[in-house]
């Protein structure tokens, strides 16, 4: 995939330190960023929200290759690897990413969100709580109920499967190259446990943020929207996403052949060009009014 003209990237931000943080009775949240003696003005700041069982680490490949064109802030969420799963009694993924975006040191012009993290940035945008919406999103690998998809207990089987692959295939983007050193079966074991530990209510938390997505007001989002997904992601299946596209005009919709579910880990490079390309002409991000609807799958 060719470069988008521009800034080349510069080095990931393996650096990154807490720049503010809150800890609660209930949850901690925190806001990690690269310190700069002198921030780019010019340049639009970035949160990067993190899926179910992930963390802000997860990031840093992406937020490499977005350098030179955006100042990136992660959030580190309730939600992170090895939670209890109590703050899903205490208020919805939204709310705790409107709690974490408060702590940002200054105002953000794009929200970057992951898996659960992308769903919690899209129930943001379609909330009408009067709080300040982002010029821009970019949703990865989202979850999309269809209005005609019934919830039933064959899909909900379906869900349970799917969930256990994306942890299985989790569990092995975070050992990184450790992972082809390890029997296929150790592994199987390691996102068994990693499940286990999880239990019903983190599926049941994720399993309801995806049920619920057919309720969500996509059509008066005027916030312009990239979504990006892979060909093999049941996330995001072809259906699902021209369901996606149709019911939210200010989204465009592409499905990459060669995206992964953790396409920000896996194929950083790619991504990142795709978010480049997005954001060129938008260099002051203002707020539009939502465009025609567009599904583009593309098979380069």
């Amino acid at each position: 995939m060719a470069e988008p003209n521009g800034p080349r990237p510069g080095p990931p931000p393996d650096r990154w330190t807490a720049v503010a943080e809150a800890r609660g009775a209930r949850e901690r949240l925190a806001v990690l960023g690269t310190p700069s003696p002198a921030p780019h003005p010019a340049l639009p700041v970035a949160a990067l929200v993190h899926g179910l069982e992930g963390g802000w680490a997860g990031w840093q490949p992406l937020a490499g290759e977005l350098a030179g064109r955006c100042r990136t802030y992660a959030l580190d969420l309730p939600w992170r690897a090895g939670n209890r799963y109590r703050w899903r009694h205490h208020g919805t993924p939204a709310h705790w990413l409107r709690e974490a975006l408060a702590l940002v040191p200054e105002p953000v012009d794009i929200l970057i969100g992951h898996s659960f993290g992308a769903n919690a940035v899209l129930e943001h945008l379609a909330d009408r709580d009067g709080t300040p919406r982002p010029c821009a999103a970019v949703l990865l690998a989202p979850f999309y109920r269809p209005e005609a998809l019934r919830v039933d207990w064959p899909l909900y089987d379906a869900a349970l499967a799917g969930f256990r692959q994306i942890i299985a295939d989790g569990v092995r983007v975070g050992l990184g190259r450790r992972a082809g050193d390890l029997d296929p079966e150790v592994l199987a074991a390691m996102a068994d446990t990693t499940v286990e530990r999880i239990g019903p209510v983190g599926f049941l938390s994720l399993f309801l943020q995806f049920t619920g997505t057919t309720e969500l007001d996509l059509g008066a989002v005027t916030v312009p929207t990239l979504v990006l997904a892979g060909h093999g992601d049941a996330s995001l299946s072809e259906d699902r996403a021209a369901a996606l596209a149709a019911a939210m005009p200010a989204a465009t919709v592409r499905r990459r052949p060669g995206y992964t579910h953790f396409c920000h880990a896996e194929q950083p490079g790619d991504v990142g060009a795709d978010i480049a390309r997005f954001l060129d002409g938008r260099t002051a991000l203002p707020a539009t009014t939502p465009r025609a609807t567009t599904l583009l799958t593309t098979e380069e």
